[in-house]
């Protein structure tokens, strides 16, 4: 693929302040995204807003202005009413938070979340557009999972990743934008509803077990009554009315993640990681630990950790975990066949919803309707899977087969 050059937000305060900003993005090949077709894709065919409904976004104007804009364009023109926006925070006005965006005051904290959610309850819809990416608590993070958790409404999530742990202003990221758009403008939804609902079909009330080359060799049920969310670009109000969770309310664009959560008791097994890991999570920065870890499962506990010539060190971190560390909480099929990852890139596109990687979530389940907390939340990506459902392969070496 061809690459791009491309220039991330910043915006910086000055000492009276006001605001200097840099654009967002400007593409020396002239490229700039189709921010009118996502939209449009996004508002009109996924979210089939109707008349009168009621539109909060959580925006950053300052980052992709032309794509804030022309959501708002395509709210107003289907006659949507925009209820509200909860606005990100600039550098200046994060450095009045914490390192997760929140207020440095648990009161303040419990004060601003409850006002959210009361302006939440008075709409129907929730747009969450893309926000700075080379900048931490640039929004107030966990707060709109907790907020969909106790809202009855509907919402995107539209974040137009940059590449984890890439330098800003590699060209990888413009790549990335290139297939986003195509993941999203150009994909048969029809054809991936119609893939992972076989898919669910081939795994509800049977054995999974998944291997991959580096040794991994973990086998768990997946309950014939349990949750399965299918991401398949479907945020309507009909489909919403079915939503358990926080996850049932936040179909993320691009799609293509198929979840569920393992009857917990069930996973034995050891997953091992032998290469390098981008972001993963919070608790265990699993990249330390690249060329040696063994996470290893008995009736659905984590038993043993071993990390190699660092073991020593893990076993110090291992010691400050805190309630349902040790469970795998989630696992996340890709499907999407329009979300390659690029060669070069630190994470799996779009965190691996393309066709054919492979998630196991450890740690807190809450936000897919799970029970599980922890100060441990784990992301392990796998590329090269083998899984067999009831000794029939699914997916096999990163391929699906189905």
């Amino acid at each position: 693929m061809a690459r791009y050059a491309v220039r991330f937000l910043h915006v910086t305060a000055t000492t009276s302040g006001s605001m200097n900003q840099k654009t967002e993005q400007e593409s020396v090949c002239g490229w700039t995204p189709d921010w009118k077709s996502i939209a449009h894709r996004i508002v009109r065919d996924a979210l089939r807003l109707q008349a009168g409904e009621r539109v909060v976004y959580l925006a950053d104007p300052y980052v992709f202005p032309e794509c804030l804009d022309e959501f708002r364009a395509a709210v107003l023109e289907l006659g949507g009413v925009e209820q509200g926006t909860i606005l990100n925070w600039t550098p200046r006005l994060s450095a009045l938070r914490n390192a997760a965006g929140a207020p440095t005051e648990i009161a303040s904290l419990l004060r601003e979340r409850q006002a959210h959610l009361e302006l939440l309850r008075t709409a129907d819809v929730f747009i969450w557009l893309p926000c700075a990416q080379f900048r931490t608590a640039s929004y107030t993070e966990g707060e709109s999972e907790w907020m969909l958790s106790r809202w009855r409404g509907r919402g995107v999530h539209f974040h137009w990743f940059a590449d984890a742990g890439t330098p800003e202003g590699d060209p990888i990221h413009s790549e990335l934008q290139k297939i986003y758009q195509r993941g999203i403008v150009d994909l048969d939804y029809d054809a991936l509803r119609a893939r992972q609902r076989r898919l669910v079909e081939a795994i509800r009330g049977r054995e999974m077990r998944v291997t991959t080359p580096d040794g991994t060799d973990v086998s768990f049920i997946l309950p014939r009554d349990g949750w399965y969310h299918c991401n398949d670009g479907d945020a309507s109000r009909e489909k919403s009315l079915r939503a358990v969770c926080a996850r049932d309310r936040e179909e993320e664009f691009p799609c293509g993640a198929l979840r569920n959560r393992p009857d917990p008791d069930s996973v034995n097994g050891v997953i091992r990681i032998r290469r390098r890991t981008a972001w993963n999570g919070f608790g265990l920065d699993v990249d330390r630990f690249s060329s040696h870890l063994d996470l290893v499962f008995r009736g659905g506990h984590i038993t043993e950790m071993h990390g190699g010539e660092n073991e020593e060190e893990l076993v110090r971190i291992q010691s400050k975990f805190e309630g349902d560390w040790d469970r795998l909480g989630e696992v996340v099929l890709g499907t999407n066949p329009l979300l390659p990852t690029p060669s070069g890139a630190l994470m799996p596109t779009y965190w691996g919803f393309g066709e054919g990687w492979f998630r196991f979530h450890i740690g807190e389940s809450i936000e897919s309707g799970g029970t599980f907390t922890s100060n441990l939340y784990l992301n392990l990506f796998l590329g090269d899977t083998t899984i067999k459902v009831g000794g029939k392969p699914i997916l096999h070496d990163g391929r699906l087969l189905m």
